[in-house]
């Protein structure tokens, strides 16, 4: 497995001595009840501070704790490249008082004023955050968006709204009633999509004292007889066992459990067709860790599942999908269900009207209806995606199309009859202007609706895009004191663990407010990195299992075998096919000699770099060998497997 950053064999030697002189650390651990011992590793390690996740979050705890004086920390990460989800796409970020507010006059916001609204979107619709962590968060946010803009996201481009402001009212959820929201842009050189990832990596890269590793997956917390956690073991992709032992103790940064739907399943029942479009590696296990030395669970948390209206799912996928939508249906577009009707109001500012109201129609699937017209109208908006389905947008494959109404609805298989009464009832109420049965609006208001052109559904051509539940995050997790310090049920310090970012749980409540999710990880990174540093180890602890521990059932992974085909009898040629990835189409030229495939090429792809480096090298020589697509997709890069066999199958129709 990958590991960076690696000081002489004598110092590391002098850091195992350190570790089990000052801490008592054992390479034989009390081990969990049900876990047997394992007291050979192919690799060992240690350092001052372990690290088990390599997202926003766990990269810049690291960080944190060398500015704190750390002289050794190790960072592993299951997938093949640090960065987690923040390293898929730049995201919005929030805090009060900032640098970009002041430049812009805002002189009006406070961190209270920040708290406030963060609870009161935590609070809404049914949910409760934990407030301890929700003022904690605002104090720090400011100091954690200020380090990050100061290392080098200052220099990046960000979205402006009509006036060319960076501070921008929030363009996807909720507004904030003050506006506090920043979208940092990738440059035309970047390498990464999101820009407090790439300065936060560069940045890292400079650290001599941090070691990485890559392609390892924690599978245990390690604990001594004084009660405290000293260090964790993991396994790599390749079946080598690794042993990390701490001085300090552990922060657990390994995400959510938005990409397990068993974990899902087991707190809620009530959910048809719901997609993900979480990282692989989101699959909760970090909890399960926690839970083998006692830590606490939000229980009621598990069951809140936030999703959102815009699940496009993936080819021969029935459980992964992108978060996307046209936004036609704040230029004149509309929202039918299976039966060819409206059920809502389509320009609502709370993305959970359309969430509750998809989740109530039947099978949970809904379909964007627009024109050319109104589709056309989505450019230079914030919130259209012109350039993604336009003739030649990489998601342009996806839209059903037609050239009346009910051949549409022909398409979709829903009634013709009803679709059309659908439009001619709509295209009545855009004519009269006034609020219709579902209070939508036919008339621009900037700032005080989503309407951003009014048009009929009227034309020569008609679409649709099919969309259902998805889900981008989890909302329960692991229990935390104030100072992110992991505790038990009953509320008691497990000595030397601390957890941040997605993985601790009912900390923003049921909804999220805008921004904290993407700058949350970069704070809660600074905290955890600081507290491990400063805070005193203390003793004592008796270390045993949670009474309700996930089952191990939950993360038995499924077999990553794609259905496939096999290839026999091929004529000669090159061929060319694509089928849609992670971010967008994967493209691939096919070549055939004598019959079989001897050659194929990834000619184009948007996938994440570094997490999808090892689908791109290793699938082509696979299904070659296997002269089939019925081959194992490579782990953590499920998605990207898939997109490569299916474009291969397109290639060869």
């Amino acid at each position: 497995m990958k590991k960076t950053g690696m000081k002489h064999l004598a110092a590391a030697l002098c850091a195992l001595m350190a570790c089990t002189a000052l801490n008592g650390c054992s390479t034989a651990p009390k081990e969990p009840a049900d876990q047997p011992s394992n007291t050979e590793f192919d690799v060992t390690d240690s350092a001052e501070v372990v690290i088990v996740g390599g997202g926003g979050t766990g990269i810049s705890a690291a960080l944190t704790a060398v500015e704190e004086g750390a002289e050794s920390v190790i960072l592993v990460e299951k997938l093949p490249e640090l960065g987690g989800f923040m390293r898929m796409k730049t995201g919005q970020f929030s805090a009060a008082n900032t640098t970009l507010q002041k430049e812009q006059g805002l002189t009006e916001d406070s961190v209270e004023r920040y708290t406030e609204e963060i609870l009161k979107f935590g609070n809404s619709n049914g949910g409760h955050p934990i407030e301890y962590l929700v003022e904690s968060y605002a104090k720090n946010a400011t100091e954690a968006w200020e380090w990050i803009y100061q290392m080098g996201v200052k220099d990046y481009p960000f979205m402006t709204d009509s006036e060319g402001n960076k501070v921008i009212v929030n363009p996807g959820h909720m507004p904030y009633e003050y506006n506090r929201t920043y979208v940092p842009l990738p440059k035309e050189d970047s390498k990464l999509g999101n820009p407090a990832i790439e300065v936060m990596l560069n940045e890292l890269a400079k650290k001599d004292q941090i070691r990485v590793y890559t392609s390892v997956a924690g599978t245990r917390l390690i604990t001594n007889e004084k009660g405290q956690v000293c260090g964790a073991e993991g396994i790599g992709t390749d079946g080598r066992t690794y042993q990390f032992q701490s001085q300090r103790g552990v922060i657990m940064s390994t995400g959510g459990y938005a990409a397990n739907p068993k974990l899902f399943e087991a707190y809620s029942t009530d959910l048809q067709n719901l997609i993900s479009a979480a990282l692989s590696s989101d699959d909760g296990y970090g909890l399960r860790m926690m839970q083998e030395v006692g830590a606490g669970i939000t229980e009621e948390a598990m069951g809140w599942i936030e999703t959102y209206p815009k699940g496009m799912i993936n080819e021969g996928s029935t459980t992964q999908g992108v978060n996307g939508s046209t936004g036609t249906y704040y230029t004149g577009g509309i929202l039918v269900n299976l039966d060819g009707k409206r059920f809502i109001n389509e320009c609502a500012w709370d993305d959970e009207v359309r969430n509750a109201g998809l989740k109530a129609q039947p099978e949970s699937y809904m379909f964007e209806i627009f024109t050319d017209k109104i589709l056309e109208d989505t450019q230079g908006t914030l919130r259209g995606a012109y350039d993604l389905f336009k003739e030649g947008g990489i998601y342009r494959s996806r839209l059903v199309e037609a050239d009346s109404l009910e051949a549409l609805a022909e398409k979709l298989q829903i009634p013709a009859d009803a679709l059309v009464k659908t439009v001619e009832d709509y295209n009545a109420a855009v004519e009269a202007g006034v609020p219709d049965e579902f209070g939508r609006e036919f008339e621009v208001k900037p700032n005080e609706n989503r309407v951003e052109a009014v048009n009929k559904i009227e034309g020569d051509h008609y679409y649709a895009l099919k969309l259902q539940p998805i889900v981008l995050s989890s909302r329960g997790g692991i229990c935390v004191n104030e100072n992110n310090q992991v505790v038990t049920d009953e509320g008691t310090v497990i000595p030397g663990l601390y957890a941040g970012g997605e993985v601790v749980g009912q900390m923003w409540g049921k909804t999220i407010a805008p921004g904290v999710g993407m700058n949350g990880a970069v704070t809660w990174g600074r905290i955890t990195g600081r507290n491990i540093m400063t805070l005193p180890l203390a003793e004592g602890y008796e270390v045993k299992p949670a009474a309700n521990m996930f089952d191990l059932s939950l993360f038995e992974k499924t077999e990553n075998k794609t259905e496939g085909q096999d290839f026999k009898d091929l004529t000669d040629g090159e061929y060319e096919g694509a089928a849609q990835g992670m971010n967008a189409e994967v493209k691939v030229k096919v070549t055939v000699e004598k019959g079989l495939i001897s050659k194929i090429e990834i000619v184009e792809h948007q996938e994440s770099e570094g997490i999808s480096d090892p689908a791109i090298e290793q699938m082509p020589t696979r299904i070659i060998e296997a002269q089939s697509s019925k081959v194992d997709a490579v782990t953590n890069a499920t998605m990207t497997s898939n997109a490569i066999c299916h474009a291969v199958e397109n290639a060869l129709q």
